[in-house]
């Protein structure tokens, strides 16, 4: 059975706000992803705002 959909959500924030700490830090992708266990892929898109976050924003 799949995770319930607020969990995964509050999940997926915490890693966002884990990312944007570090690069805040000054530490590039490579070292995020090294720290953070994930791929350079997903540090990517950790840190780019989500599209639907975008078109709220306007």
């Amino acid at each position: 059975m799949a995770e319930p959909r607020t969990d995964y959500e509050a999940r997926t924030r915490a890693k966002e706000q884990r990312a944007q700490e570090l690069r805040a830090a000054g530490m590039k992708y490579r070292q995020i992803s090294a720290e953070m266990g994930i791929s350079i892929g997903s540090v990517s898109v950790l840190l780019h705002p989500r599209r639907a976050d975008i078109a709220h924003a306007s």
